[in-house]
């Protein structure tokens, strides 16, 4: 799917940010993360790989800073994960965001990039792991949100990636959940290489 000399932007929270908000010059930096590692299985091919994921966003967060991080941008395909903190905040800061706010952000966001870009977007299913049992109980919370991702990308043009279902797989295979993340939220740099491969197979 991706072209050659393509513009490919990565979007979303600390998972995607993973340390390049922290760096000298965030806006040149990729990170350690997934993005990180799949770019570096795209520099052959031309595309310029731009990540803009910022620790600690929510779908709100976007919709306040869609225009110069995105729309201004003009990518030719947009990664989007967004979502584990529209869940989170509700536990650890008694700060909701309920499923309708979620879908109603998500497709706010996804309406602009279809009216306002001719971006292809690649949608990433947001995932929890229940390493820890703070974790556990976000869950039933988390599934409500997936589950508005189950509706988006019948009603969009997208490519998905779902990523909670490849890592239950691979814990009902017998890899320890710890592999993935230790935290049961963000992967490990072994996590992170599952990501990037599986993003790599869906949209490739």
């Amino acid at each position: 799917m991706l072209k050659d000399n393509s513009l490919l932007l990565f979007q979303g929270d600390s998972i995607t940010d993973t340390g390049r908000t922290d760096s000298a010059d965030p806006s040149a930096s990729l990170g350690m993360g997934y993005p990180a590692k799949i770019a570096a299985k795209l520099t052959e091919r031309g595309i310029k790989v731009i990540n803009r994921g910022i620790s600690g966003n929510r779908t709100w967060d976007l919709l306040k800073r869609w225009d110069k991080e995105c729309i201004d941008l003009q990518p030719d395909y947009i990664s989007l994960l967004i979502g584990v903190n529209d869940t989170w905040r509700s536990f650890d800061s008694n700060d909701i965001t309920t499923a309708e706010q979620y879908e109603n952000n998500m497709r706010q966001l996804l309406d602009r990039i279809v009216n306002e870009t001719s971006a292809k977007i690649i949608l990433i299913n947001i995932f929890l792991l229940d390493v820890t049992p703070d974790k556990a109980q976000m869950h039933p919370d988390l599934r409500l949100k997936q589950e508005v991702i189950s509706r988006l990308i019948k009603d969009y043009d997208v490519t998905f990636v779902d990523i909670q279902a490849l890592f239950d797989k691979m814990v009902a295979d017998g890899t320890p959940m710890e592999e993935l993340s230790a935290d049961g939220v963000h992967p490990t740099d072994f996590g992170h290489e599952v990501i990037a491969a599986e993003w790599l197979r869906c949209v490739l």
